[in-house]
C-alpha cells in the first residue's frame, strides 16, 4: 500500500529556484494524494501559510496561520508523530497530519489530509474515506515515518553526505511489500553489518512467534539469545552498552539496540560488536533509526499486501462460483477454458506474465452472464434474435462488474472481446483480424473448443472429429490460423483438460498481478 505509492522521487537541487520548490511541493502533495485517497495540503511549519493544496478547492482547506498550526500541534502533530485533528467548525471532516522535512536547508513542512468524518455527513463528498481516528493516526504516522526517512535521505544526499545515507537510499530502492519480511530484514541486516564493521547485527521483532534474523556471529549466540540482550521493560527507543554483556553461554562485548518507533511496538534493530573495537555513538545510531523504521514499515506494508493478496483470490474464487452456480450446465467451463488459454499461449511462446493475464482472463470471461436472466441463459430451444442480443449482452456487463477492480484492468480487453470474429462479424465491436487482442483470440478458440466439447441444454457434446471439422473450417474465417495451429499441435494434451476446482495455478497468477507496478 504504502511501498506502492511513496517511490523515491529524483534527487532535488540544493538550491532550487522559486518555480522548482513550488513543483516539488505540488509533485509531493500529488503523490500524498494517491497514497490517502484524500485532499492533502503542505503549510509552512513556521508561519502557516499553504504551500500546495491538491485535491479539493482551496477554500475548503482549514484557514491557514500560526492558529492552525497551534491546533494541530495540540492534536499531537509534531517533528516524529501523526496526530488526528477535528475542528469544531467543520464537524463532516477529520484531518491526520505529521512534519516531513522541507529541504537540504532544513525546517519542517507540515502535511495535513482531509477525511469525511461519517457517511451521512452532507460534506463526506470529495473527502477520504470513513477511517476510525486511530487507523487514521496509525496509517499517518506509517506513511510519516517512511517519507522522513526517504526526504531524509534524499536531502541528506544533496548535502553530500557519507556512505551510511546512501545504504539506508539503497534499501529504501529495494524495499518492495510483496516480499516476505524476512528477506528485507535479511538484507537490512547483512547491508548494516558490513556497512558498520560489526561482528552482528540483528532483527529483533517483539512477536515472540517471529524469527529474529541476524547477520555475523558472536560466540555462543544463537538467534533467540538477542532477545535476552533488549531491556525489557524498555523505558527509551535507544540502548547503549560498551561494556561487556554477559549471559549464560555467551558474552557480547558491546551493545547498540534501536527500536523500529517510539513505542517499541514492531521490534527492534540490535548491532554488537565493532570489529575496531570503538564504542557505539550517534553516528551509528543515526544509521540503524531510519533502518529499523524501514523495517517495521516493510513488514506492516507486507502484511497488508498478503491481506489484500487474499481479498483477491477470494473475489475471484467467488465470481467463479457464481458463473457456475448461475448454470450448471457449464459449471467448471471457465476454469477449463483458462487452463486450455494457457497452453495455447504457452505453445505460441507466450511471457509468463501474459499466460498469468490469460488465466485469470479465462476464470472471468463469462463472469457477465451473472447479469442474464435465467429464461434466456438456460433456454432449451432455439435463442430469438432479441433474446440473442441479451446473450451478447454478458461481455460489457462482465467489464462492468471489474471496471472498479484496478489490479485487474489490464484483463478487460480479454473479457470484453473473446466474442470478436477475425472477419469482424462478431461482437460486441465487431473488431476484425489483428484489431483483436490477441489475448482475446486466444480466448475466442479456448472457449469454443469446451463449449464444443460439452453437453448443453439444446445438444449433447460434439464428437472430436466434429469438432476438428468445424476448427478447420473456421480457421481463418472465425479464428486466428496461427492459434488453431498451436490447439492442433497440442491437441491431445488440450482434450485432457477437464479438471475443475481452483487450486494453486489461480493463487500463483494472483501472486503476480498483485506484485506488477
Amino acid at each position: 500500500m504504502f511501498g506502492s505509492s511513496l517511490r523515491p522521487a529524483t534527487n532535488p537541487v540544493a538550491r532550487a529556484s522559486d518555480s522548482e520548490v513550488v513543483s516539488e511541493y505540488h509533485a509531493l502533495a500529488q503523490r500524498l494524494v494517491r497514497e490517502f485517497g484524500a485532499p492533502v495540503g503542505l503549510l509552512d511549519s513556521v508561519n502557516g501559510s499553504w504551500l500546495a493544496r491538491v485535491g479539493a478547492a482551496p477554500e475548503a482547506f482549514p484557514r491557514a496561520g500560526s492558529g492552525l498550526l497551534s491546533a494541530l500541534a495540540a492534536c499531537g502533530i509534531g517533528p516524529s508523530r501523526a496526530g488526528v485533528w477535528r475542528p469544531h467548525r467543520e464537524a463532516g471532516t477529520v484531518w491526520v497530519g505529521f512534519n516531513v522535512p522541507r529541504r537540504p536547508e532544513g525546517g519542517y513542512l507540515t502535511v495535513v489530509a482531509g477525511f469525511a468524518a461519517a457517511l451521512d455527513s452532507p460534506e463526506a463528498a470529495g473527502w477520504g474515506p470513513v477511517c476510525p481516528e486511530a487507523a487514521l493516526r496509525a496509517w499517518g504516522q506509517q506513511v510519516a515515518d517512511q517519507l522522513r526517512n526517504e526526504l531524509s535521505t534524499r536531502y541528506s544526499a544533496a548535502r553530500g553526505d557519507g556512505g551510511e545515507r546512501q545504504l539506508i537510499a539503497r534499501l529504501i530502492r529495494r524495499m518492495r511489500i510483496s516480499d516476505a519480511p524476512e528477506r528485507f530484514q535479511s538484507l537490512a541486516s547483512n547491508a548494516l553489518r558490513n556497512a558498520l564493521n560489526v561482528g552482528l547485527v540483528a532483527w529483533v521483532p517483539n512477536h515472540p512467534h517471529e524469527h529474529v534474523i541476524f547477520s555475523g556471529e558472536a560466540a555462543g549466540l544463537k538467534g533467540n539469545d538477542c532477545r535476552a540482550l533488549i531491556p525489557q521493560p524498555f523505558h527509551d527507543s535507544v540502548f547503549v552498552q560498551n561494556q561487556p554483556s554477559s549471559l549464560p553461554g555467551f558474552t557480547v562485548e558491546k551493545i547498540l539496540a534501536v527500536a523500529s518507533d517510539t513505542q517499541g511496538s514492531v521490534g527492534w534493530l540490535l548491532a554488537a560488536n565493532p570489529l575496531d573495537g570503538r564504542g557505539f555513538g550517534a553516528a551509528e545510531i543515526e544509521v540503524l533509526q531510519p533502518v529499523a523504521s524501514l523495517i517495521a514499515t516493510q513488514q506492516t506494508n507486507a502484511r497488508l499486501y498478503a491481506d489484500l493478496k487474499e481479498l483477491l483470490f477470494g473475489i475471484i474464487r467467488a465470481l467463479t462460483a457464481a458463473i457456475d452456480a448461475k448454470d450448471p450446465y457449464t459449471s467448471g467451463h471457465s476454469e477449463r477454458v483458462a487452463r486450455i488459454a494457457v497452453r495455447l499461449a504457452e505453445a505460441l511462446g507466450m511471457s509468463a506474465n501474459q499466460r498469468s493475464d490469460l488465466y485469470l482472463m479465462g476464470l472471468l470471461h463469462d463472469v457477465g452472464k451473472i447479469g442474464i436472466d435465467d429464461a434466456v441463459l438456460k433456454k432449451t430451444g432455439p435463442l430469438t434474435a432479441d433474446e440473442f442480443k441479451v446473450i451478447q449482452s454478458h461481455v460489457e456487463i462482465g467489464v462492468h462488474i471489474l471496471a472498479d477492480l484496478r489490479k485487474l484492468s489490464h484483463l478487460l480487453p480479454g473479457v470484453r472481446h473473446h466474442h470478436e470474429s477475425l472477419d469482424g462479424k462478431g461482437y460486441p465491436c465487431g473488431l476484425a483480424g489483428e484489431a483483436i487482442p490477441l489475448e482475446a483470440r486466444i480466448l475466442a478458440v479456448a472457449d469454443s473448443f469446451d463449449a464444443m466439447s460439452s453437453t448443453r441444454p439444446y445438444r449433447r457434446r460434439l464428437t472430436p472429429m466434429q469438432i476438428d471439422e468445424i476448427l478447420r473450417k473456421g480457421r481463418a474465417v472465425q479464428w486466428d490460423p496461427l492459434v488453431i495451429d498451436a490447439l492442433f499441435a497440442c491437441r491431445m494434451e488440450i482434450e485432457q483438460i477437464r479438471q475443475k476446482g481452483l487450486g494453486e495455478s489461480l493463487q500463483i497468477v494472483v501472486n503476480e498481478t498483485l506484485g506488477r507496478s
